[in-house]
C-alpha cells in the first residue's frame, strides 16, 4: 500500500505544477494584452491631439482672413485706383478662404499668404488715413478760401486780380518748394498703428511727409506728386501700380507713388506711402519728390 501511495503522490506533483504554469501564462497574457491595449489607447489620443490642432489652425487661418474681409468693407475712399485694387485684394482673400474651409489647401501656405495679405492691406489703411487726413487739411482750406472770396470787393475785382495772377504766373513760372522733409521706414503693429524702424528686416513700408511751401504765383488746383525711392543698389523701388513711368528733368523714369494734392496757394501737409511686398535691403535709401516734371525735394534714410 505504501509504494502504490508513493506512486500517486508524483502525479499530484505534476498536475500542481501544470496548474501553475497555466495560472503564469494567463498573467503573462493579461499583461500583454493590457500593455496593447494602453498603447492603442495612447496613439488615439495622440491622433485626437493631432487633429485638434489641425482643426484649431484652420479656425485661426479662417478668422484672419474672415476679419480681413470685415476690414476690407469699413475702408471707404473715392480713389478709383485705391478701390479697383482692395476689390482684386478681396477676391483673393474669399478665394483663399473657400479653399481652407474644404480643406483642399496647405494650412502652412495658407497662413503665409495671409499674413502678405494683411500686411498689403495695413498699407492700403496706412494710405487711406492720409488721404482722409489731407481731405480735412484741404475742407478747412476751402472754407478759408470761400471766406476770403466773400470778403472781396465784388466780382470785378475778383477778376481783375485773377488776371494779374495769369500774367504773373507766364512771367515768373510756377514751380513749386518744400520748406521741410522727412522720410524713413514704418512697419504696422497688429492695432493698426505705424511705428518708425531703422531695420530692414522690420520695415513695411516708406512714408515721406513735407510741405509744400506758400506759392502765390502758382496755378491752384490739383497737383500730382509722384515720390522715388531709390534703394541702396541704385534700383527704384517698384510702385503697386501697372503704369509706373513719368516725365521727369526731360527723360522718362519709374516711380515708386504717387498721389493726387489739392493746392491753393497755402503752405499744405503732405505724406506720401509705398507699401513693399518683400524685406528691404539695408543700407541708404534716397526719396526723390517731383511735381510737374521739376523736383521738388530730396531726403535719405538708413536701415541696418
Amino acid at each position: 500500500m505504501e509504494q502504490q501511495s508513493n506512486l500517486k503522490e508524483p502525479k499530484k506533483n505534476r498536475s500542481n505544477t501544470g496548474l501553475l504554469l497555466l495560472v503564469v501564462l494567463l498573467l503573462v497574457s493579461n499583461v500583454v494584452m493590457l500593455w496593447m491595449l494602453m498603447q492603442r489607447n495612447k496613439d488615439v489620443e495622440q491622433g485626437e491631439q493631432q487633429v485638434a490642432a489641425i482643426t484649431s489652425e484652420k479656425e485661426n487661418v479662417s478668422m484672419l482672413l474672415e476679419n480681413m474681409l470685415a476690414s476690407y468693407d469699413t475702408l471707404k475712399t473715392d480713389n478709383n485706383q485705391l478701390t479697383t485694387e482692395m476689390e482684386a485684394q478681396k477676391a483673393q482673400i474669399e478665394q483663399l478662404l473657400t479653399q481652407v474651409k474644404n480643406g483642399n489647401y496647405s494650412l502652412s501656405k495658407a497662413k503665409k499668404e495671409a499674413e502678405t495679405l494683411r500686411r498689403i492691406m495695413k498699407g492700403y489703411v496706412a494710405t487711406i488715413d492720409s488721404l482722409n487726413q489731407a481731405n480735412q487739411l484741404l475742407t478747412a482750406e476751402n472754407i478759408n478760401v470761400k471766406q476770403e472770396l466773400g470778403e472781396t470787393q465784388g466780382q470785378r475785382d475778383a477778376l481783375a486780380q485773377e488776371k494779374d495772377e495769369l500774367a504773373g504766373v507766364v512771367a515768373k513760372g510756377s514751380v513749386l518748394h518744400t520748406t521741410s522733409i522727412t522720410a524713413g521706414a514704418l512697419f504696422m503693429r497688429n492695432n493698426g498703428k505705424q511705428v518708425d524702424t531703422e531695420r530692414a528686416s522690420k520695415a513695411e513700408m516708406v512714408k515721406c511727409c513735407f510741405t509744400l511751401g506758400e506759392n502765390s504765383i502758382t496755378r491752384p488746383g490739383d497737383k500730382e506728386i509722384y515720390m522715388r525711392v531709390i534703394s541702396p543698389d541704385g534700383k527704384v523701388l517698384p510702385a503697386s501700380e501697372g503704369n509706373n513711368r513719368f516725365q521727369f528733368n526731360g527723360v522718362e523714369g519709374e516711380f515708386s507713388a504717387r498721389r493726387e494734392v489739392n493746392y491753393q496757394n497755402k503752405p499744405v501737409d503732405v505724406c506720401v506711402f509705398w507699401t513693399g511686398s518683400e524685406e528691404m535691403r539695408t543700407g541708404q535709401y534716397v526719396v526723390e519728390i517731383y511735381e510737374n516734371g521739376a523736383q521738388v525735394s530730396k531726403a535719405t534714410f538708413n536701415l541696418k
